[in-house]
């Protein structure tokens, strides 16, 4: 959230794939951020679509390349410069309380599944 950090409001669109994780980020969201400071707008593709066309001062993509092109596109309407993050990296976070070698496998093996 360095956006956030460098005093810049943030409005988030999480996937429409993940809707009790959506559910639950708005709320936490809006338990301790201000509307000025951080929104969450949950909502299905033609919600994404909507979203990537507004005017925004920068928008950031996270996703498949064909989604990437499409989002590039419609920001280009507005010249919103963009940065994608696009073929699936498998980000992960790990806390003290893993079991890091479960975990460790677990990321591993999807990270193949999803990539050959």
């Amino acid at each position: 959230f360095r956006s956030l950090a460098a005093g810049n409001r943030v409005l988030l669109k999480p996937s429409e794939l993940t809707p009790k994780f959506s559910d639950l980020l708005a709320r936490l969201v809006e338990e301790h951020f201000s509307p000025d400071e951080m929104s969450v707008v949950v909502g299905d593709a033609e919600v994404g679509k909507t979203f990537v066309s507004m005017p925004f001062d920068h928008l950031l993509f996270t996703g498949s390349t064909a989604v990437g092109r499409q989002v590039a596109l419609a920001a280009a309407a507005n010249l919103t410069p963009v940065t994608l993050e696009l073929g699936g990296k498998s980000p992960a976070i790990f806390d003290a309380s893993c079991d890091l070698d479960a975990a460790v496998s677990s990321v591993a093996y999807g990270k193949l599944l999803n990539a050959g």
